[in-house]
């Protein structure tokens, strides 16, 4: 036997030995329950998949993008995968922010990181539907319960939600949330429009100051930005992906009426902190930009790329504080 021929053997009998263990273990802890009323939906990936009417236990393999929109939605949640900080402790992002919730509060429990999920803990909540991002995880989380890949990052906020909604059955409270939004949008953008042209640049760095991220779509910030009529710098629009990384010599490409940074929930990233990493970065870096120079460089909290509604309503807020709030010396 070759080496080729070995190594699919092993292969074989692993996947063999995964799916013989989960359906152990769903003979074991899960009783066969009524049949419900089921439909079918295409996922991202293309795939039919018959789900439940309204889903009633759901898995979610993502915090920032899956489980927040989904509980501000009302889905019931049994797991959601999460991180883990340098001192082991399990956390969401965005999630305590925007709604109050972390692990030590939730009704649904810890199901590991999004790319190295707990496959047995899983199959112990008796999920009735599973939401993944990962098409590379559908293999083995099809064994247990309906699988559905949707990724919110192929969607501006309001339309991601309108197909978490749509997947779940719960199209009645993205209706409510979709109007709150459109209500407070319609108060707010003839302040915007009151100004004239705009231009807000989005920009990611961390304490250490090894890179600078530079955004064409970052979340709700961007879709508000959108909404009211606010335009990215020109090297921004040119993107062909979502985001790149900032050398440099491009520095100045960022340049625009207000820079928006962002800065986390710990004093480890604080704004000072993302500042003196800017330093690193590139001494002096403030003197190469107008935003800058003028005090419009400004530093949002991590929530407001957050994936919700709740998110959208955050950066309305946010925005109208610091632009329409006070004098501003623009661009050109």
């Amino acid at each position: 036997m070759n080496y080729h021929s070995i190594i699919y053997e092993v292969k074989a009998f692993i996947n063999k030995y995964f799916r013989l263990t989960v359906a152990l273990l769903l003979l074991i802890s899960i009783t066969t329950p009524a049949a419900a009323e089921t439909r079918i939906f295409i996922d991202d990936a293309g795939r039919s998949v018959e789900i439940p009417a309204k889903a009633t236990r759901v898995i979610s393999q993502n915090d920032n993008r899956l489980t927040l929109p989904l509980l501000e939605l009302g889905v019931p949640l049994v797991g959601s995968s999460g991180r883990v900080d340098s001192e082991g402790n399990t956390y969401m992002r965005s999630v305590p922010d925007l709604l109050g919730i972390d692990f030590d509060s939730a009704d649904f429990e810890f199901i590991g990181t999004y790319n190295d999920l707990d496959y047995e803990k899983i199959v112990s909540l008796k999920p009735d539907l599973i939401i993944t991002m990962r098409e590379d995880q559908v293999e083995q989380l099809s064994v247990i319960a309906p699988t559905l890949v949707i990724n919110p990052n192929n969607y501006p906020v309001p339309e991601g939600m309108l197909r978490l909604a749509k997947a779940t059955g719960y199209i009645d409270s993205y209706e409510r949330l979709s109007l709150a939004y459109a209500r407070k949008l319609g108060i707010v953008k003839p302040m915007f429009d009151e100004i004239g042209d705009l231009t807000v640049s989005v920009t990611f760095s961390f304490e250490a100051g090894e890179n600078v991220y530079f955004y064409k779509d970052l979340g709700a910030l961007t879709v508000v930005l959108n909404d009211l009529g606010i335009e990215l710098p020109k090297a921004a629009k040119a993107m062909d992906g979502r985001s790149m990384t900032l050398s440099r010599e491009r520095w100045q490409d960022i340049d625009a009426d207000f820079i928006i940074n962002f800065f986390g929930t710990t004093a480890a990233r604080s704004p000072s902190k993302i500042r003196a990493g800017l330093d690193k970065f590139l001494p002096g870096w403030c003197d190469f930009l107008h935003a800058c120079k003028n005090d419009q460089f400004l530093f949002f909290p991590y929530a407001s790329y957050g994936y919700s509604f709740g998110a959208l309503g955050l950066n309305l807020d946010l925005l109208t504080t610091h632009v329409i709030g006070r004098a501003f010396t623009p661009l050109n």
